[in-house]
């Protein structure tokens, strides 16, 4: 597969890709994060102050692989293929960071996509 395709993964999960520091020539390379349920945390009330975040922790151990907020700067989620949605951020130490989020089922990718889509906060 290309270098930008994350490994094959049949149990479903989440990839992190990690582009080249000011878009250089490396290839992205895909890192598997773990198996777990992703949650997307929205304040109560919308509050302008504390963004939409996405939080996921591996099953059955706890730890934390997910924690990033829905800034107006963020892209929209794209569908990588029926199972998979793409979503790039930026992290809190301002380094470009690439998810991909494997579910089981094309229903479930396209309800993460709208969910996530429709909690990206509008720019001012």
């Amino acid at each position: 597969p290309p270098a930008d395709t994350p490994p094959d993964d049949p149990g479903g999960g989440v990839h992190r890709g990690a582009s080249s520091p000011a878009g250089g020539a490396l290839p992205t390379r895909w890192v598997e994060r773990g198996v777990g349920q992703v949650r997307l945390l929205v304040p109560e009330g919308g509050s302008r102050k504390s963004p939409p975040r996405l939080v996921m922790r591996v099953e059955n151990v706890g730890r934390l692989i997910l924690n990033e907020p829905l800034l107006p700067t963020t892209a929209p989620a794209v569908r990588a293929s029926d199972t998979s949605v793409r979503l790039a951020l930026v992290s809190a130490s301002l380094q470009p960071q690439s998810y991909l989020f494997r579910v089981k089922m094309p229903a479930e990718a396209e309800a993460l996509l709208r969910a996530i889509n429709s909690h990206i906060p509008a720019s001012e």
